[in-house]
């Protein structure tokens, strides 16, 4: 796209065809746009052009305005023009000016500015922007910006009160009983929820802000009349790490008590909306298919509830399990004389489920083993199929306890049947699961449980749906010091099951070494520091 850069945006300048200007008044087009450090096209709106005749043309001077949209159209005199902007447009660090002689003399003339025909100049400390200013407001407000997570899924709260109330989507949070919002990459809390609006769908949680310690509050404007059309706004895109938050910023061209229209792209539900002031002025939300951002007045009564229940309602007071956010690549932790990966140390079954012990080892190796059927199966049909590529993902210290339920064909269903795939159904479901160290309950990272849908594919129909874990633990949740290690499944059938393993030495062992390298890292981290 960079290559694409420099003819997307570059100024054309209009030459008579054969010489011969047209006579009258021709028309003009102008049309300003910056790109930014990802090359998105930001239109420049409310930007005031100079145009002033170059001798021998002869006539006034006139000044065009650019719309919303960093366009406008008009008619002058045909001839050689000075282009001229007083005030600049401003993007992260840069103010952007343009002086520049151009002939306008076709019937239709196109004049573009843009980057590449701009005079750039740092922007002066204190001075007030565009886009800067909004990146200065983005700094302040970011790390109100935090992620909620329930059993199945992760998204975005925004704090709006230093007790530790955080405004997110109530959607998100049917069915769950565990709630953690994650401030930063350290500081992970459970929550309890405060208030909700089903029809508004919105919810405020809480956290217990003395544990959490100091943390940034947004204010919150809650009257979608104070935004102005053309005004500049952003949203933080917050993927759930704090290096990879991103600013987005965009021009806003309407809004009402219903939604709030602007040319950000909306990645993420719960995620707050922010005026130029800083404020956040809305909340996205998920509706009739579509990703948008509604107003956050919309939520003003449960706010107000939430914020009534503050002092009656306590979140836990303690901090949960986070994973380190460093990251090692399989060269990092896959000696190449450590031998032949054995999966019986890291697979099980127990009762109906199956059940794999998944460290960062045990994940490459399981890629690398689909990686090789697919380099036998490429060997035998290379024609018209791409080579497949090595694994070479890096792996947090993450260890993850997969569930996943036994399936079974049952006689009934398949009786009769002259063709067509075998019909199967699940023959439990995954409730909940414990890991023991020693009598120790290791509090889990993530309590994740997941879907496992039925349906059909050209071999099998699954008949029914049932429920698996992903339980994500710390590195040191299985260890040789915990003496014994249980693991402890409760099932949805046959009266809620409790299903009991004790794993062997060896493994606990084989699992505490895959660990090593992120355990040496973070020494030699600390050692740095």
């Amino acid at each position: 796209m960079k290559r694409n850069i420099a003819w997307l945006l570059v100024l054309l300048c209009a030459v008579a065809v054969n010489g011969q200007e047209p006579a009258g008044k021709v028309a003009l087009k102008v049309r300003v746009a910056l790109y930014d450090r990802d090359l998105n096209i930001k239109p420049v709106p409310r930007l005031a052009v100079k145009l002033t005749p170059i001798a021998p043309t002869t006539g006034e001077a006139i000044t065009v305005v650019t719309s919303l949209d960093g366009m406008v159209e008009t008619e002058i005199l045909p001839g050689s023009y000075r282009v001229t902007t007083e005030k600049g447009a401003e993007l992260f660090d840069k103010s952007y000016k343009w002086d520049l002689e151009s002939d306008l003399k076709k019937k239709e003339n196109l004049l573009e500015l843009s980057n590449d025909n701009a005079k750039i100049e740092p922007v002066a400390a204190g001075r007030e922007t565009h886009i800067d200013a909004l990146a200065a407001q983005y700094k302040r407000v970011k790390d109100t910006v935090v992620t909620v997570w329930t059993e199945d899924r992760a998204f975005d709260g925004t704090i709006i009160d230093d007790n530790g109330l955080v405004l997110t989507v109530q959607h998100q949070l049917k069915g769950t009983d565990w709630i953690a919002v994650q401030l930063d990459d350290d500081r992970k809390l459970p929550a309890v929820r405060l208030a909700q609006d089903e029809q508004a769908d919105v919810a405020v949680l809480r956290f217990d802000p003395k544990t959490a310690g100091q943390f940034p509050v947004a204010s919150v404007s809650t009257d979608p009349e104070s935004l102005v059309e053309g005004e500049r706004v952003f949203t933080v895109e917050n993927p759930g790490t704090d290096k990879n938050k991103k600013l987005l910023t965009g021009v806003l061209s309407k809004a009402d008590n219903e939604q709030i229209v602007s040319d950000i792209k909306i990645g993420y539900v719960g995620s707050a909306m922010f005026n130029s002031s800083g404020s956040a002025v809305g909340i996205a939300q998920f509706r009739d298919g579509k990703l948008l951002m509604r107003p956050i007045g919309t939520a003003t009564k449960v706010m107000e509830e939430a914020k009534a229940l503050a002092a009656k309602m306590e979140a836990p007071a303690h901090l949960l399990p986070v994973v380190p956010p460093f990251e090692l690549a399989s060269g990092d932790f896959r000696a190449p004389g450590r031998g032949h990966w054995e999966s019986e140390f890291y697979q099980f079954k127990l009762g109906d489920f199956y059940v794999d012990l998944i460290t960062p080892v045990a994940a490459y190796e399981m890629r690398l083993d689909v990686y090789n059927a697919e380099m036998k199966e490429y060997g035998k049909h290379p024609k018209g199929h791409t080579q497949p590529t090595p694994p070479d993902d890096k792996y947090t210290a993450a260890l993850i306890v997969a569930v996943y339920p036994q399936t079974k064909m049952g006689y009934w269903e398949n009786f009769g049947r002259s063709g067509g795939p075998p019909v199967r159904h699940y023959k439990n479901g995954f409730s909940k699961m414990m890991l023991l160290c020693g009598e120790h309950v290791v509090e889990p990272v993530w309590p994740r449980r997941t879907l496992e849908e039925g349906g059909g594919t050209w071999n099998v129909v699954m008949s029914n749906d049932s429920t698996g874990g992903r339980y994500v633990y710390r590195s040191d949740a299985i260890q040789p010091s915990c003496g014994t290690v249980k693991l402890r499944i409760v099932a949805t059938k046959k009266d809620d099951e409790v299903l009991e393993k004790v794993l062997d030495e060896k493994v606990v062992q084989r699992i505490w070494e895959d660990y090593e390298p992120y355990r040496d890292k973070g020494k030699a981290e600390t050692k740095a520091f």
